[in-house]
């Protein structure tokens, strides 16, 4: 057994006791001040990492919580216990996510729980996106169908979800999180649904292409966005979360006809944001 996979292990046998310990005991733990909310496949991982090596960021239990999503019908209480106890000091606390973006209630209910959070956008080229998407699902063992059988699957395996969610709010809908390689990409109406709940000097919207190719100061942006001393020395030099994927023979062909889908949609995204990425 490697060592990464014996401490992902490890961490899973831990995962339920550290978590049991922390409900039992109480007490009053940090409110979340900033959540990385997306996207899936942008180095949300990676950010995570990152900022939780400041000593002014307390990291939770679990980088993704899922309260907001996959846990609402829960209590309050036991979204708190992911998070770490007060002290008498100026530090904070966050999550990421990356459900929460692309979720249809996830976004309003983090207004209501606090309309001053901050909100951290990651958003990828989502050509790019969704075929690492369909990578991540197809390793971890959740997709069983090729590539070009996955993207031409995604209408089918999505239809009706929007209207089982209306119906149940608590609806949990593994298609709609898994499959949703080309739907996700969409981001105007996910960005758009932010602007409406957030001031926007709460949201921080990144182009992954800088946060990777300029990490430190990207990382120090975020610093300072979320308010803490942003010349603290992160070590950036690992990235996390990158597969090592055999490449599908059908990768290429796919890729160009993403790009052309995304090219009025991103246009109508950067009309909402005030900006263009190079994504063409």
């Amino acid at each position: 057994m490697s060592d990464n996979k014996l401490r992902n292990t490890v961490k899973k046998f831990l995962f339920p006791v550290q978590f049991k310990f922390r409900q039992l005991v109480g007490g009053n733990r940090m409110n979340p001040s900033f959540i990385i909310v997306g996207a899936q496949k942008a180095g949300t991982t990676s950010l995570y990492k990152y900022l939780t090596q400041h000593p002014e960021i307390k990291p939770t239990l679990l980088k993704e919580v899922h309260y907001f999503d996959l846990n609402y019908d829960k209590p309050l209480s036991w979204y708190k216990s992911f998070f770490p106890l007060e002290r008498n000091n100026k530090k904070i606390t966050g999550e990421a996510s990356p459900y929460y973006m692309f979720h249809p209630f996830a976004i309003k209910r983090i207004a209501e729980f606090n309309p001053n959070m901050k909100i951290i956008v990651l958003l990828r080229d989502p050509a790019n996106r969704a075929i690492s998407h369909y990578y991540h699902e197809a390793r971890k063992g959740r997709e069983k169908l090729g590539m070009r059988e996955a993207f031409d699957a995604e209408q089918e395996r999505l239809e009706g979800e929007q209207d089982r969610f209306k119906i149940n709010p608590n609806y949990i809908s593994n298609n709609y999180q898994r499959f949703s390689y080309k739907s996700r990409g969409l981001y105007a109406n996910q960005i758009k649904a932010i602007k409406e709940n957030f001031k926007e000097s709460n949201i921080l919207i990144i182009d992954s292409k800088d946060f990777f190719k300029q990490t430190k100061s990207t990382v120090q942006e975020v610093l300072e966005f979320v308010g803490v001393n942003k010349n603290f020395d992160i070590k950036t030099e690992k990235r996390f979360n990158v597969g090592n994927n055999i490449k599908d023979p059908r990768e290429e062909q796919l890729y160009s006809e993403l790009k052309e889908f995304y090219k009025e949609h991103n246009e109508t995204l950067y009309k909402i944001i005030g900006r263009r990425f190079n994504w063409n």
